[in-house]
C-alpha cells in the first residue's frame, strides 16, 4: 500500500489504537511512537474512551508516557461530517475528527466498523490499519 509518508504526516489515532499501546508493556503498534517524522493526533472523545478502558494504574501511567508525543485536539462538541455517515453513529467522531484536523492518515484497529474502508481516501484521509501502517513506516527507513 502506497502511504503518504513523507516528513511531518499526520496520523490521527482511534482509541483501540492508544489502548492497544498502554494495554500492556512492549505491544508491536507502541512502536509507532519511535518513529521520526510523523504527528500523532487525536481528540478529547477519543480520549475519553480511553480512559473508560484502560482499568490498571500501570495502564494509565504507559498512556500518559505515550502522550507525551499526541497532540490531542480539543474539540467543544462532537465533530460531524457527512462522510462520516458510511460509519456508525458511535464511531462517526472519529473520521470526523481526524478530517477537521487535517490528518493525512486515520489508524485504526476496529475491523469490524472501519475494516471496509481501509485503504479508502476520504476528504484527504486516508484510513489504515495499524499492520499496515507499521509496515508502510519501516520500508520507509530501508
Amino acid at each position: 500500500m502506497n502511504l503518504p509518508l513523507g516528513r511531518d504526516v499526520s496520523i490521527f489515532l482511534d482509541a483501540n489504537v492508544l489502548i492497544s499501546a498502554a494495554w500492556k508493556q512492549g505491544t508491536e503498534i507502541a512502536q509507532l511512537w519511535e518513529f521520526e517524522g510523523i504527528h500523532l493526533l487525536t481528540s478529547n472523545f477519543v480520549m475519553a474512551e480511553v480512559q473508560r478502558n484502560l482499568p490498571r494504574i500501570d495502564q494509565i501511567e504507559r498512556l500518559r508516557t505515550l502522550l507525551l508525543k499526541v497532540r490531542i485536539h480539543y474539540l467543544d462538541e462532537l465533530p460531524d461530517h457527512p462522510e462520516a455517515d458510511r460509519l456508525p453513529a458511535k464511531d462517526r467522531h472519529v473520521l470526523a475528527a481526524a478530517i477537521l484536523t487535517r490528518a493525512n492518515l486515520l489508524v485504526s484497529g476496529d475491523k469490524r466498523h472501519f475494516g471496509s474502508l481501509c485503504g479508502m481516501e476520504i476528504v484527504g484521509v486516508r484510513i489504515v490499519a495499524p499492520p499496515e501502517l507499521l509496515a508502510a513506516l519501516r520500508h520507509r527507513l530501508q
